[in-house]
């Protein structure tokens, strides 16, 4: 059984969102971000960037352990080992590759700035307020005219690039109720991602 190291954050939906879909049978221990676990030695001893989500595979298939850490790369050693959520045309895996770097490296880091600086941040800067704010808005606008044009941000099927991206919009949509008021085509996506039972279930690990 795979063991899931996690806590209830984007990254850490995005790795038992895809082991729901896959359903692929996993135990979760679960980390107290705020009580800095993830930076016990144990945990360390894992994954030496103290990151949430960690999994270990007792059989990665040949018999050996695998310790994966980082969501993209988790999230692509699942769709390996199942088989599942990557097409097998060339063209569309590519397109899965760039989406997920997308969202990895330009998505998810706008959306964190946002909450540090407007959240977090022990003293207000406007100007770093309104930097996150206006980049967050254009990429709200990429993914926005790409799902104008297909459904799935890879294309005609569904996904891990959608996996790796519909925790970070449901939980921006949390903290900022009507983000997606002024992107229909968005809004229409993380409807039809957030209906499936898979995704329904992984958005409540840990309990």
């Amino acid at each position: 059984m795979i063991d899931l190291h996690t806590s209830a954050t984007a990254n850490g939906y995005k790795a038992s969102i895809m082991l729901e879909e896959c359903g692929l049978e996993y135990r979760v221990v679960s980390y107290d971000l705020i009580e800095r676990q993830n930076l016990d030695p144990a945990y360390l001893a894992l994954n030496p960037v103290g990151r949430i989500p960690t999994i270990v595979d007792p059989d990665s298939g040949d018999g050996r352990r695998a310790v994966v850490y980082g969501t993209q790369a988790i999230l692509q050693y699942l769709a390996e080992k199942t088989g599942r959520f990557m097409p097998a045309d060339p063209a569309e895996r590519a397109a899965v590759y760039m989406w997920l770097g997308v969202v990895a490296s330009d998505v998810a880091p706008a959306y964190s700035g946002q909450f540090v600086f407007s959240m977090l941040a022990p003293e207000r800067m406007p100007w770093a307020v309104e930097f996150y704010d206006r980049l967050v808005e254009r990429m709200l606008l990429v993914l926005e005219n790409r799902l104008g044009q297909c459904p799935y941000l890879a294309g005609r099927e569904y996904t891990i690039a959608d996996i790796i991206a519909y925790p970070v919009t449901a939980t921006s949509v949390r903290r900022y109720p009507g983000t997606l008021d002024a992107y229909p085509s968005l809004a229409a996506w993380a409807d039809r991602v957030g209906a499936r039972p898979g995704v329904q279930r992984g958005m409540r690990v840990p309990a």
